[in-house]
């Protein structure tokens, strides 16, 4: 949370802004308050304590000053309420008024014991995007207004409002109510008033601030109409069919438009929707005339509240997830398409898309006709045997006729079944570093014209070219006609760990990292004979850092002037970067296991495997038993611990063709290829039951917890990846419910099959 300063009433600025801002919500808090006086004596329910919702609110986003606030209000609204019904001044000075008074301001002490320390404690505005915070606030929630409740419950017996024998009833009702009202109205405020509000009053100009934009910035309209409709709908039905005393079942049906509106527009949408679904119940309800059924009504807008909240904040979180991981490709790549199995172009986007003449529909063979053969030859063998490709250079048409080189990756895509479905992949422009290997063919070529031409300086332009090769920031060396080295510059030499003497005499080969020297050595081979600029990367052997080579080959009538040029660059740090964004993407960051998205093309290749080796596969689910007393007693860090070694237990029971993944929280899996018979696996799960039931040796001591595990297995049990995950964690729940620390299977289950 945006904390005010040490003393927000300093200066008359910030009084003048906390004055109108306390007026307003005076206004607001009597209108809410005799709106629903008002509905009660219509003929409706006392359904929800709409002021509660602004209670928690203002404490919330103000802190002390918000608990001023709301004891001002309070007091004045009843001090209006108790002489607007006939009491008199010799009242003020009697026992009673005591308690009237308490009866009063209790319920807002209520919400600031609770309140306060939480909003100490969380240090920043309600995130209702992560489950931790959306949980705080509902429990928040419930203890306000149970201490709420209690305390006016409380106050009403000690002046004699009701009898001792109703405070349970009273209590129970009024929890009800203000806990409607909380979670009804302030999320909204929370997330939509907050931010503004805490702005306003540290003296920002809203519009000198850039506006944090929802997913979706039109959405109001929408939400607005769709909710209104359905309202009128859900209350037309029951009417229409004569079932008005089932109505509260056919409110239930507004979750359905709540849910579309939050899965398409967000949290902000969904927040708006649940105040218009709770208004316009409390308002068709006075109008029907239901108010024998409140409490039922309550459990719909309850249920409405929670849904838009849980719902709406876990699509955003959703959402900016997918936004983070569109920026890092977008921010690593220059370019990022998509082709169909037919070799279609079906998209393109990125920093370059509005600048490239790339018409979607289009066979790649036509937008890539004017590349090299070699490359095309090289993307049309890939293609056809459906494997990845990387860096593999194309000329691509721009906008106003212009050219541009890119290296292009693709990656070929399957789909659920194991049918291959086209192409997706990045292309970077590297028509600079094109222009610079054009400009090394070049140069070379005039070191040819010069020596032929002006023999006699030969021994001058050797020294030039010397001191130009050494000060240049790319490594420069020059193999002989044998393929030694008989020239390093200095850095070459700090790239590849040699020194110029200890580089002398010495093959290519020698500099590269044994891991890659069948590739370089195949690459130079193929490329021997030609004239033009080769390019392959490798790692180094003394310095283990990654280096692109490119060379060319001079291949002259003077043996004299045979042999090789070649120019070095580092390309480390690209290196590490495109591997960190691909374990970001792909692993937990706690186990550093595989994650879900991981896992499932783990899955689809052991699908694969095992259709193509007619052999079996297995998937088994674990669910650990107990891990959250391990939690609560020992603490996050030692969940945390338990977590790690969980891992580390189920990675000694996989063989290195298996794959081991964290699904979320403390649900592992593991995928098993060449499982061939139920026996098998039942062996395998009771196995990792058994391992995981040991203790685990903590830090802030012992941990025990067992596992259930659930077991699905290739093809007998279900024939697609999401249909076998789906098996094993029904096998697990079955398993769970069986009494827990045991296996099951999904075959013995009992359970009904897939379809």
């Amino acid at each position: 949370m945006n904390h005010f300063l040490m003393n927000p009433l300093s200066d008359a600025g910030t009084r003048a802004r906390y004055l109108r801002v306390g007026l307003a919500y005076g206004v607001i808090w009597l209108i809410t308050w005799y709106s629903a006086r008002l509905l009660g004596q219509l003929g409706g329910a006392s359904l929800w304590f709409l002021p509660g919702g602004l209670r928690f609110a203002v404490i919330f986003l103000l802190g002390w000053p918000g608990v001023v606030l709301e004891l001002v209000t309070v007091w004045a609204v009843s001090a209006v309420d108790f002489f607007g019904s006939g009491k008199t001044f010799a009242l003020l000075s009697s026992a009673q008024m005591v308690w009237l008074n308490l009866q009063w301001l209790a319920p807002v002490a209520g919400y600031a014991l609770v309140l306060l320390p939480l909003r100490s404690w969380l240090q920043t505005s309600w995130n209702f995007k992560r489950p931790l915070h959306t949980s705080l606030f509902l429990a928040s929630a419930l203890a306000c207004a149970a201490l709420a409740a209690l305390a006016g419950a409380f106050g009403l017996s000690r002046i004699g409002a009701i009898d001792v024998t109703q405070v349970t009833s009273i209590w129970a009702s009024w929890l009800v109510g203000d806990f409607v009202g909380i979670v009804t109205l302030a999320p909204v405020l929370l997330v939509l008033v907050g931010p503004r509000l805490t702005r306003y009053l540290k003296g920002t100009a809203l519009a000198d601030v850039q506006p944090n934009k929802p997913l979706t910035v039109r959405y109001a309209a929408p939400t607005v109409l769709i909710a209104v409709a359905s309202l009128l709908l859900v209350f037309a039905l029951p009417t229409a069919l004569k079932l008005t005393a089932d109505l509260p079942f056919f409110t239930l049906l507004l979750l359905l438009p709540l849910a579309g509106l939050a899965l398409r527009y967000g949290l902000r949408s969904a927040l708006l929707a649940v105040v218009l679904l709770d208004s316009g119940l409390v308002l068709l309800i006075a109008a029907e005339g239901q108010a024998d059924m409140a409490l039922r009504f309550q459990l719909v807008m309850v249920a409405i509240a929670g849904m838009g909240l849980w719902l709406g904040g876990v699509v955003d979180a959703r959402h900016d997830a997918l936004q983070r991981y569109r920026d890092f490709s977008y921010a690593s790549n220059d370019l990022l398409w998509e082709a169909d199995a037919q070799g279609r172009l079906s998209r393109i986007s990125g920093r370059l898309a509005k600048h490239i003449a790339l018409p979607v529909g289009r066979h790649w063979h036509i937008v890539l006709a004017g590349g090299e053969p070699a490359q095309l030859a090289a993307i049309e063998s890939h293609w056809l045997e459906q494997r990845p490709f990387r860096h593999l250079e194309v000329a691509v048409p721009f906008a106003g006729r212009v050219t541009r080189w890119v290296a292009l990756n693709g990656q070929p895509v399957w789909n659920e079944a194991g049918d291959w479905i086209g192409y997706r992949g990045t292309a970077v422009d590297v028509s600079k570093p094109r222009r610079a290997r054009a400009l090394l063919r070049s140069y070379n070529q005039l070191l040819q014209d010069q020596v032929a031409a002006r023999t006699h300086e030969l021994e001058n332009s050797q020294r030039h070219l010397q001191v130009i090769l050494a000060a240049a920031p790319v490594g420069m060396m020059e193999l002989d006609a044998q393929g030694r080295c008989c020239y390093i510059n200095d850095t070459a030499s700090t790239l590849t760990g040699y020194s110029v003497r200890q580089a002398q005499g010495r093959p290519l080969l020698d500099f590269v990292h044994p891991d890659d020297r069948r590739q370089v050595q195949e690459v130079w081979r193929a490329q021997s004979l030609g004239d033009s600029v080769q390019r392959v990367e490798f790692r180094l052997a003394q310095t283990q850092r990654w280096c692109a080579l490119s060379w060319i080959h001079l291949n002259q009538a003077d043996a004299a002037m045979r042999g090789s040029v070649l120019v070095l660059t580092d390309a480390t740090a690209r290196r590490q970067h495109e591997a960190q964004l691909w374990a970001l993407a792909h692993h937990d960051t706690l186990t550093n296991l595989p994650n879900s998205s991981l896992f499932k093309d783990r899955c689809a290749q052991a699908i694969n495997l095992a259709k193509r080796s007619s052999t079996g596969a297995a998937v088994f689910w674990v669910d650990l038993d107990g891990f959250k007393a391990v939690n609560d007693t020992l603490g996050h860090a030692a969940g945390d611990q338990l977590l790690v070694q969980v891992a580390q237990r189920l990675r000694s029971r996989a063989r290195d063709s298996d794959t081991v993944a964290r699904m979320g929280g403390d649900e592992f899996a593991l995928v098993m290829s060449g499982i061939g018979d139920v026996t098998q696996a039942d062996k395998l799960a009771a196995e990792i039951v058994a391992s995981l039931a040991q203790p685990f040796d903590l830090k802030e001591g012992p941990g025990r917890v067992t596992a259930s595990v659930g077991v699905a297995l290739y093809p007998w049990d279900a024939q697609t990846v999401d249909a076998l995950i789906r098996c094993a964690d029904l096998a697990m729940y079955s398993a769970k419910r069986g009494g827990k620390n045991k296996e099951q299977n999904w075959r013995s289950s009992g359970l009904a099959p897939l379809d």
